[in-house]
């Protein structure tokens, strides 16, 4: 398969954009119950016009990384992905988008990734990325009122779903890059309990458990917590935790949001109401072919139910299946979503 033009390397390009770093303590992470870090390391692309215009506002978008990842990976060159520096200096280059800046948001935690949602023991992470990360952002750096993108991946992905169906007036398009494959739509948890007690009495213990049960604590210390019990801090009744796992997906949360998506006006800033924005929110959304199984059924049919569930509720949503597996194409999805919020920024 040719590679897209705009993920080839060229290191001759004329066209450089520059990566700034960040920290910043974000409020809506201090003193919580786990122990995870307030502040928040972030790392930032700005195109090459950015210093030599001053005065000149620019579109942003705010990219999610998933589990066991970091900010700098989205930076990172790997033989299947230049990195976000260069993918946006190639597509800059070639004119294929508009400059804009890219801020990739810290989504760090102890057990691999908090899923960025609010928890009364780890931080209210989803008030982190639609409060304080805007604030702060937005304030260090000249962003153009009304074009507001959020992308991710895996982990990022549902995250970018999920602040864009509960906060559809803070975004102007969103890009959901395999988005997490188990909660995409219900799943028969309640078969699963024993175990999910097993790998809790391997956690409590200090031992070695399942990678991807690290998401699921992630998810139920949001949605079945328990202050009394440390360390997984999560509700002792397993079953009531396994009916709170199946009660909780991207579907369940479209249904319940779908009236208030594209049904009000755009908020460019927080608490700042624009009257005269009222166009659909474009909603992208993609998947591998070769993703696997989660929770014992095939990623590609949640998927595709996910976007089922999403076009009955008539949720305006573009949707992609491309060849390859979960981390195998994601310079070229990076591609894809960049460029779906570029063309979503220009409508």
């Amino acid at each position: 398969m040719n590679r897209d033009p705009a993920l080839i390397s060229n290191n001759t390009t004329h066209y450089q954009g520059v990566v700034e770093r960040f920290s910043f303590e974000a409020a809506s992470l201090k003193s919580n119950i786990a122990n995870e870090d307030a502040e928040r390391h972030i790392v930032v692309y700005l195109p090459p016009s950015y210093a030599e215009s001053p005065k000149r506002e620019y579109p942003i978008v705010y990219m999610l990384h998933g589990m066991d990842s970091h900010p700098e990976s989205w930076f990172d060159q790997t033989a299947t992905n230049l990195g976000i520096r260069h993918i946006m200096n190639n597509l800059g280059e070639r004119g294929d988008i508009e400059d804009m800046i890219v801020v990739a948001v810290d989504g760090r935690s102890s057990i691999k990734g908090a899923w960025y949602l609010n928890s009364p023991i780890s931080g209210n992470f989803f008030d982190y990325l639609t409060q304080d990360m805007i604030n702060e952002t937005e304030n260090r750096y000249r962003v153009k009122k009304g074009k507001r993108g959020i992308c991710g991946h895996s982990m990022g992905g549902f995250g970018a779903l999920y602040a864009t169906m509960l906060h559809p007036e803070l975004y102007q398009a969103c890009a959901a890059l395999s988005p997490g494959g188990m909660i995409m739509r219900e799943h028969r948890y309640q078969q699963h309990a024993e175990f999910f007690k097993n790998q809790v009495e391997a956690f409590t213990k200090g031992e070695e458990c399942e990678w991807f049960f690290y998401a699921y604590l992630a998810i139920l210390r949001a949605i079945a917590p328990d202050r009394s019990n440390p360390p997984s801090y999560i509700i002792r009744d397993m079953d009531a935790a396994m009916r709170a796992l199946e009660q909780f997906h991207l579907s369940a949360i479209a249904k319940k949001r779908a009236p208030f998506i594209n049904k009000q006006g755009k908020y460019t800033a927080i608490g700042a109401r624009d009257i005269n924005a009222q166009d659909e929110l474009p909603i992208y959304a993609e998947i591998g072919s070769d993703e696997g199984e989660a929770a014992g059924e095939p990623i590609l049919e949640n998927f595709q139910k996910m976007i089922a569930t999403f076009e009955e509720l008539e949720i305006p949503i573009t949707h992609h299946v491309f060849e390859g597996g979960h981390i195998d194409k994601v310079g070229e999805q990076i591609d894809r979503g960049i460029r779906f919020i570029d063309a979503s920024f220009k409508q």
